[in-house]
């Protein structure tokens, strides 16, 4: 575990033509840009359970203060007017990674990555790159369980340390282990910190400067659903030991997001299961400093945090709810210092593919096709360019929480006019001018 090989060079590392269509076919194809073992919950559409939900707002409303954002104080990006990107943000690298490569970064330095192998076992390595130079190294070559028949599905990652899930999909079983990171790459010892079986869901994982975060909960579509024990544990890299930090009845709405100074998570309510509440936990205390209770039944699919304030995504269109009612990414435009219900607000009207991120005063969020950068301040917006042969998703948003850089990675595939094909994982960073 300690050693570790060099995957591409430094400055523009090429990427591999080899089609790992048996790795990176089932990795391309999934919403959250994960592997088959990780699920989350889809959202309610319009009108589900109309009669019911109405029934079970009415009940509690005299006791759970739920958010009430007016329509009139809500804005969009009609709103708001275009910039040229260049007037901005600068790129300050581009990389080529292998095809199907999948990234996350929460991190100043790094970024942490799944590589596809051309091989059925390791279906995937982890890998590091640093976003000064591209510089790619593969730090973990198979999973810690391979001889019990166990791979790596999953990763997130810091400049100290690594979290990563392994499971065995054959016998419904998994696992999470930690270890450290040093300043060269070398990953230290690791350590299985939790596991479990299909009684839970496998769980959805962080990683904030020194700690490692997951989160166990039932699985979707279980008689526990709303009945069953959810738990925020963490371990700090290098440790052995756990802690959980949050606990709640019922499986959470959305998977764990990890931000620059903590997690948020979204439990139900403990007193209406109906009600998914926005919670972040400290990540220095991990204790809960901010919280906000959604509608009944509202049920957000992402999540984020950023610049002191939560943000929060549907997929549906809600038959309640005044301005946050409608799909997409909803955040306030205003700092709100703890009061959700004066804020002004700010929805990107399109369907959320990944959770928003920040850097510096710029709420960064995935659309459509490509990546889009709005300024609260200026009252302006810019997108990040497609590239040429990218897959119909076009460019994905690799980074979560508040950062000086925006990663963007992009799943190039195409054949030219003389049948050679051109598939790779182009990675891009950019940085606001100012």
């Amino acid at each position: 575990m300690g050693s570790h090989r060099s995957a591409r060079g430094t400055g523009r590392p090429r990427a591999s033509k080899a089609n790992h269509a048996g790795a990176s076919g089932t990795l391309l194809t999934r919403r959250h840009f994960l592997y088959g073992a990780i699920g989350v919950g889809a959202v309610a559409a319009v009108g589900f359970g109309a009669n019911t939900l109405i029934q079970q707002r009415n009940a509690a409303s005299s006791t759970i203060s739920t958010l009430s954002v007016p329509a009139s104080n809500v804005s969009t990006l009609d709103d708001y007017a275009e910039i040229e990107l260049n007037n901005a943000f600068e790129q300050v690298g581009e990389y080529e990674l292998p095809y199907g490569t999948l990234m996350w970064c929460n991190d100043d330095s790094i970024a942490t990555c799944l590589i596809p192998t051309e091989t059925a076992s390791p279906l995937t390595q982890i890998g590091v790159m640093k976003l000064s130079s591209g510089n790619l190294e593969t730090v973990v070559e198979a999973a810690n369980g391979a001889s019990d028949g166990f791979e790596i599905y999953d990763v997130r990652g810091t400049s100290s340390g690594l979290v990563w899930t392994e499971a065995n999909i054959f016998e419904g079983t998994w696992r999470i282990l930690t270890a450290t990171l040093s300043s060269s790459n070398s990953v230290g010892t690791a350590h299985v910190v939790d596991s479990g079986d299909s009684s839970t869901e496998t769980p959805s994982i962080a990683a904030v400067d020194g700690y490692a975060y997951w989160v166990v909960m039932p699985p979707a579509g279980a008689d526990n659903e709303k009945t069953g024990t959810a738990q925020l544990k963490r371990a700090q890299f290098g440790q052995e030991s756990t802690q959980t930090v949050y606990e709640g009845t019922g499986r959470m709405a959305a998977p764990l997001y990890g931000a620059s100074d903590g997690v948020v998570i979204t439990p139900r309510h403990p007193d209406g299961t109906s009600y998914f509440q926005l919670v972040h936990v400290n990540g220095s205390t991990g204790e809960v400093d901010d919280s906000i209770t959604l509608p009944s039944a509202m049920q957000p699919v992402e999540v984020g945090y950023g610049n002191d304030r939560f943000s929060f995504c549907f997929e549906a269109i809600y038959s309640y709810g005044d301005g946050i009612a409608n799909l997409g990414t909803y955040t306030p435009a205003t700092n709100p210092n703890g009061n959700y219900d004066s804020a002004s607000w700010f929805r990107f009207g399109r369907t959320p593919l990944a959770p928003p991120a920040w850097c510096g005063d710029w709420l960064i969020v995935k659309s459509s096709q490509s990546v889009v950068a709005i300024n609260f301040a200026s009252k302006s917006y810019c997108t990040f360019g497609i590239i040429s042969g990218a897959t119909s998703w076009g460019d994905y948003l690799a980074v979560s929480g508040t950062h000086d850089r925006v990663v963007t990675i992009s799943q190039i595939n195409e054949v030219d006019t003389e049948s050679n094909a051109n598939q790779t994982c182009t990675v891009r960073v950019w940085k606001p001018l100012s």
